[in-house]
């Protein structure tokens, strides 16, 4: 069951994996048994995972992804990534236990960061066998068994290889041993702890930390802040991007630029509004505030966000705007990616995984 690790920070998230299961089908193909069906899987781990995810980082999914609900776009994530899991039954690289698969599903939803950052909880590794062994042809993660992933190195198949250990080359998260992430260059470090520098070429912060006040233009990393603290900031009270932002219904209002970008706590204005250079944005979940670009502190005016097809908006510190459900790709807004379908960045697809311009899952041989 290596679906924990599979969902995709973008921007601030970094998470990756592969597959669950529930009914001895390896053995039967009864898809009729007591339990979880592989068709039932996907929607009932989304709403298992996001309530996870919940517990660990609190209302981060809203503020880093406003409009948008965790369990409409983990529930595609995971018909992705779990499609081709019949196929692995069918073809016994893997027994799939449907009568075991809600304590799975249980065990996921009343975890934590920890359960987050490890590779499953027993009870999913239970409901879901792998039988490839290693070195052995793969196509998903899932089909190894034991401590082990579908490694690819070239073309399709993979093969079967323990998780990587710290130094190891990956392609995500997910390939990495328990505790350890897949870095910006490629290889499996450990994460950066609270206090510690995280980004712009350090490691990503730990599961249930937040990364604040790195800066991609300069190329200098920031720092890992625990998320309750750093979403701490009451009503007028101070508020910089550098570990000190406002609770999660408010928005810090940019009043000054140097020598840390920062403000006051302010609330949200209404749609159409006069507004102001914020993190999060001031405006509804819908709109932003349009800046003038030489003139970052000067007041704007809370605007609908460009749908899909229209020219992408421009945000605080040059970030790319779209409407919810929406990307930026190539400067034009566009539906989130299914796999298969074209894109130029990762945070273009539902999976996270943008790879030779198409998006693929990620947890399997494509």
């Amino acid at each position: 069951m290596r679906l924990i690790r599979i969902v995709h920070w973008a921007v601030m998230f970094g998470l990756a994996g592969a597959a669950c299961g529930g009914t001895d089908a390896g053995n039967s193909g009864d898809q009729d048994a007591a339990g979880v069906s592989m068709e039932e899987l996907p929607g009932k781990y989304a709403d298992a995972f996001c309530q996870m995810f919940s517990t660990c980082v609190g209302d981060l999914y809203g503020i880093f992804r406003p409009g948008e609900d965790c369990l409409s776009v983990f529930k595609v994530t995971f018909e992705e990534a779990l499609a081709t899991l019949p196929n692995e039954v069918d073809a016994k690289r893997v027994k799939y236990h449907a009568e075991l698969v809600q304590k799975c599903l249980d065990d996921v939803a009343a975890g934590d960061c920890d359960t987050l950052a490890k590779r499953e909880p027993e009870s999913c590794k239970q409901a879901i066998e792998g039988t490839v062994e290693t070195d052995a042809d793969c196509n998903l993660d899932v089909d190894c068994s034991g401590e082990q992933y579908c490694k690819v190195t070239g073309t399709c198949p993979g093969k079967c290889a323990p998780y990587e250990r710290a130094g190891g080359t990956c392609r995500d998260d997910g390939n990495c041993a328990s505790g350890l992430k897949c870095g910006d260059n490629a290889h499996c470090v450990a994460p950066a702890q609270e206090g510690d520098a995280c980004e712009q070429g350090e490691p990503k912060c730990k599961d249930g930390l937040l990364c604040l006040g790195q800066d991609a233009t300069n190329k200098t990393p920031g720092a890992c802040y625990p998320i309750d603290a750093a979403l701490a900031g009451k009503a007028g009270e101070h508020c910089s991007i550098d570990g000190h932002l406002c609770h999660a219904d408010l928005a810090c209002e940019i009043t000054q630029l140097t020598p840390t970008i920062g403000g006051n706590c302010v609330a949200k204005v209404d749609a159409g509004a006069t507004c102001h250079a914020a993190f999060p944005d001031e405006c509804p979940d819908d709109e932003y505030c349009a800046l003038t670009p030489l003139m970052p502190l000067m007041p704007g005016t809370c605007t609908a966000k460009p749908k899909p097809g229209e020219m992408c908006g421009s945000g605080l510190g040059g970030a790319a705007i779209c409407a919810p459900y929406a990307r930026c790709d190539d400067g034009v807004c566009r539906d989130i990616a299914h796999a298969g379908e074209d894109c130029h960045a990762n945070d273009t697809c539902y999976s996270g995984h943008c790879q030779a311009n198409a998006c693929v899952t990620g947890s399997s041989c494509e």
